[in-house]
């Protein structure tokens, strides 16, 4: 279903511009830059498509994912906290009715970016005395391939719109349950790993998304006045969502560790008085010590952060994808002109 979704949408541009005589009217030396020999529109019609397939497919496996580790992070929360879950996941929340605000707000937004890249789309529509920053149209493109964008750009909009939304929303939400609910066992700190992976998730669902739209850079042909900003603020959106989350952990990780050692080493400090004394409560004082000061040391080496080794290898690689993707895709485009 996934894969289908991408083909689906290249075909609804790629079939009727071919149709509509689009690739016989283009001349290829009107073009201010192709990739892997497609024009601008094709090529931002191909990366559109792949955006698309990656929104849906990807926002259902989140939803999927995160519930499920929410479920698995019952244990360390306080049982208040369960009917606040229920109510999170309740389809009646007004939430929905904030994201589907947040999501038409993204379309309007989206009109305007695609008014302000697309090439010829303000002539098309005749607004040219309105937005005269309007790229100018491409010697020869029909019309359709314009308006495209101006259905397909909006839509994507939308769902970054609500993606945004819920994205801060949730942040909230998350934010409350480590506040108020959140119960810290220094003795079991993978416990804490769903909440690690939720946040993690989000922020690589941006970062992917990022990665993706970034394609468009490949293209001297695509406008990037306003697409700059836009990935430069997508990169924000992939922190702010995975560091405030980890760092409240480990604030918390934090006190609990240093309270459980202050009544640890205010223990030990009264059985080593104790022990000095040479009678029965003294003897029994010293056999209890090595337990009391081993277990000081289990406590003093747990992980202030809820993140392990492993975790955070494969987090650094997931960062590494956008400049995996980038310098990968220079080579390619280096590759396929040295051949055609």
């Amino acid at each position: 279903m996934a894969a289908s979704v991408p083909l689906i949408l290249m075909a609804s541009f790629y079939l009727p511009a071919w149709l509509l005589g689009n690739y016989e009217t283009m001349e290829r030396g009107a073009w201010s830059g192709s990739v892997f020999g497609l024009d601008p529109f094709s090529w931002a019609a191909f990366v559109v498509s792949l955006l698309g397939g990656y929104t849906l497919s990807v926002t259902s496996f989140s939803i999927l994912r995160d519930w499920e580790d929410m479920v698995r992070l019952l244990p360390v929360l306080d049982e208040k906290a369960h009917d606040l879950l229920a109510t999170w996941r309740s389809p009646g929340r007004p939430q929905l009715q904030y994201g589907r605000m947040a999501g038409y707000a993204g379309m309007v937004l989206g009109i305007f970016v695609m008014l302000v890249t697309v090439p010829g789309l303000v002539d098309v529509l005749h607004l040219r005395f309105l937005l005269p920053m309007g790229p100018a149209p491409i010697e020869g493109a029909v019309a359709f391939v314009s308006l495209w964008f101006l259905v397909m750009g909006p839509v994507l909009f939308y769902i970054l719109g609500q993606g945004l939304f819920f994205s801060i929303s949730e942040g909230v939400f998350l934010r409350r349950l480590q506040r108020q609910y959140l119960r810290i066992d220094l003795l079991d700190i993978d416990r804490l790993a769903p909440l690690t992976r939720i946040a993690m998730r989000r922020s690589v669902v941006w970062i992917v998304g990022a990665t993706l739209g970034s394609l468009f850079f490949l293209s001297a042909g695509i406008e990037r006045t306003a697409l700059e900003p836009l990935f430069l603020g997508i990169c924000v959106i992939a922190v702010g969502v995975l560091m405030p989350p980890l760092i409240r952990v480990h604030q918390h990780i934090v006190r609990t560790k240093k309270e459980e050692l202050d009544t640890l080493r205010a223990a030990i400090r009264e059985e080593r008085d104790l022990a000095l004394d040479r009678d029965e409560r003294g003897m029994q004082a010293i056999a209890r010590l090595p337990g009391l000061i081993a277990f000081e040391n289990r406590i003093d080496q747990v992980r202030e952060w809820p993140v392990d080794f492993g975790t955070a290898s494969r987090f650094a690689l997931y960062l590494g994808i956008p400049v995996f993707s980038w310098v990968g895709g220079a080579l390619v485009e280096k590759l396929v002109d040295a051949f055609l």
